[in-house]
């Protein structure tokens, strides 16, 4: 009698599930059909009631960090007034990325549930990185939330999204290695004196996110020709939006501002080590230089979680990102270190 109760448990869990995953596929499909971006969709569930239902929208927000998951993320919190979706579950059509992992993670979701595995969504030419960066890392086993893959194969990756895909208005990932240009001797004292001078102002936007209340003390800057595109701080708390640290809200206004997807001409400064989803939205963006000043363990020593600093290390995705990146030495590294022991009484960890 057990056994049968058990059973029909079961079975009306995985209903469940279907019906929340077969929504989030729909969105999936209204993303290609309105051109607003790839075919990936997510639902975000509270206690059995949606509470939002997002696509890809990276092309109608000339946001490459717009991800589903992002995108209902940022619409649930705005929805619900709180920066914690920790009473909520998301449903994704598609296994998340890096980025939209670390994004679900700092949203302190209690459940992810995806249908297809992203090994289906690299056959329509998205970067393979979303498949492997996690996986063998200690990222799945720090996490304190379930992550569970459909049992029923669903999936929205056919030949139908295909061929929508393929002639949708519709950024397409470039495997070709970003060229960097790098200071041969004589200059180096002169790029060093410019990656001082940004790191700087990264490092002075930093002290106004906790200064002004807006969120913890993390700044960044975008870069195109030597001139500032951008200057902005974590946006947490002013936002309500827990994917709005400074290098995803530095990206998304410099993506509005210049009016393209792809950053591939600019460089980021990054008062500290970006996390798993910023770096995911770095890389995102073609950024084609990443200059940060303090590592991530000065951001844990004043509390924040320590899976930022080696989720995904020794997985091969930072060598994989194509993309030059640096630690500050000297006083740069110094004046970035600085501020978690100077601003840690004064902003409460979110």
């Amino acid at each position: 009698m057990e056994d049968v109760a058990t059973a029909s448990n079961d079975a009306a869990a995985e209903e469940r599930e279907n019906k929340f995953l077969t929504i989030a596929i729909e969105e999936a499909y209204k993303a290609v059909e309105s051109g607003d971006g790839r075919p990936f969709g997510a639902v975000i569930v509270r206690d059995d009631e949606i509470v939002a239902s997002c696509h890809n929208m990276v092309v109608r927000n000339t946001d490459p960090s717009a991800h589903a998951e992002i995108t209902a993320i940022r619409e649930a919190c705005r929805k619900l007034n709180k920066v914690q979706l920790s009473d909520c579950e998301i449903y994704a059509s598609c296994e998340p990325c890096p980025m939209c992992y670390g994004a679900i993670l700092f949203s302190k979701f209690k459940r992810v549930v995806y249908a297809a595995r992203a090994e289906v969504a690299i056959a329509l030419g998205v970067g393979s990185d979303s498949a492997d960066a996690m996986k063998h890392s200690r990222f799945y086993e720090k996490v304190n939330m379930e992550i569970k893959k459909a049992e029923d194969p669903l999936t929205i990756m056919d030949d139908s999204t295909s061929a929508a895909n393929a002639t949708s208005n519709v950024l397409e990932v470039k495997d070709e290695t970003i060229s960097v240009a790098s200071a041969f001797p004589g200059h180096q004292e002169a790029v060093k004196d410019r990656d001082h001078k940004f790191l700087t102002k990264a490092v002075e936007e930093a002290y106004k996110g906790v200064e002004c209340g807006d969120g913890g003390p993390f700044g960044a800057v975008v870069v195109r020709n030597d001139e500032v595109v951008v200057s902005c701080h974590n946006m947490v708390l002013r936002n309500t939006d827990p994917t709005a640290h400074a290098e995803v809200t530095a990206i998304r206004e410099a993506c509005q501002k210049l009016n393209q997807i792809e950053l591939a001409d600019c460089e980021i400064y990054a008062s500290c080590e970006p996390c798993p989803m910023c770096f995911g939205a770095i890389h995102l963006s073609r950024i084609k230089r990443l200059v940060y000043g303090a590592k991530a363990e000065a951001a844990i020593a004043i509390g924040f979680d320590d899976f930022i600093a080696d989720a995904l290390r020794g997985t091969g995705f930072y060598q994989k990102a194509q993309l030059e990146i640096k630690k500050a030495d000297g006083s740069g590294a110094v004046i970035a270190e600085q501020v978690f022991e100077k601003t840690k009484e004064k902003f409460t960890l979110y």
